[in-house]
């Protein structure tokens, strides 16, 4: 008898990262991340809310076998963006059933939506680029040392000018699209500034690695000087005892 859809589903797989996803498992995994997701503000979920997430599978109507861990669950959302990347690519629209979710959560669109309730109502409000206070923006201290201080400073510019434009909404004639393509430019601005800040992290990190490993190399060759110093003026003192023994 051949087994049964749910059985193919639910059967063990140890050959990769997708371990039998079924969709509607799928569905529950992106539901549960996507609401920890925007509540952290779009921001990287922390082990603990990997553990909610993967326990909001497990305890799906249905049920998964064998459970899944948030590890598997984290796997299977970076799987899931990978696939959202390549669908992205192709002509619209899209026949993947988690493509629009996706889109809206991690998509181009999805920073709009949030910074702006109203699609009709928006802002342009121009200003000359000013350097804020740092201890406005305390968080922004432990990004990097003082080669990362513009970067900072862009965005904490950023940041004030996104408030203003909160506190100060005009409305504004869509139909030209200078709108969207100030938004547009202020968001890959944004982009830009946040991979030069990331990429300075990992390079100062890596720096520190190798700066770690020569001490460590020093502090070793050290250790090995010091042990063959001490045998051979053991072996000097050794061959002194004998040579006096040996003639007395």
């Amino acid at each position: 008898m051949d087994p049964s859809p749910s059985a193919a589903i639910t059967r063990p797989h140890h050959g990769g990262r997708e371990d039998c996803w079924s969709d509607g498992a799928t569905e529950t995994l992106v539901e549960a991340w996507g609401d920890r997701y925007i509540n952290l503000n779009k921001g990287n979920l922390r082990q603990k809310d990997w553990k909610e997430v993967a326990d909001a599978v497990n305890s799906r109507q249905n049920g998964i076998n064998p459970k899944k861990t948030d590890i598997q669950c984290k796997n299977r959302i970076d799987t899931l963006k990978k696939k959202y990347k390549i669908e992205k690519s192709k002509p619209p629209p899209s026949t993947w059933p988690f493509y629009y979710r996706l889109d809206s959560l991690i998509g181009t669109n999805s920073n709009a939506t949030d910074t702006f309730k109203k699609p009709t109502s928006v802002t342009l409000t121009v200003k000359s680029k000013t350097k804020p206070r740092k201890d406005v923006y305390p968080g922004l201290a432990s990004c990097g040392d003082s080669s990362s201080d513009d970067d900072e400073d862009d965005m904490a510019w950023f940041d004030e000018r996104v408030k203003k434009k909160r506190h100060r909404m005009e409305d504004v004639d869509l139909s030209d699209g200078a709108a969207c393509r100030e938004l547009a430019r202020a968001i890959l601005k944004f982009g830009e500034i946040y991979e030069r800040i990331e990429s300075s992290k990992q390079q100062q990190m890596m720096e520190l690695e190798k700066q770690r490993m020569e001490f460590t190399k020093e502090v070793e060759f050290e250790r090995m000087n010091l042990f063959v110093e001490t045998q051979l003026e053991l072996k000097k003192k050794s061959f002194c005892r004998d040579k006096l023994a040996s003639s007395s």
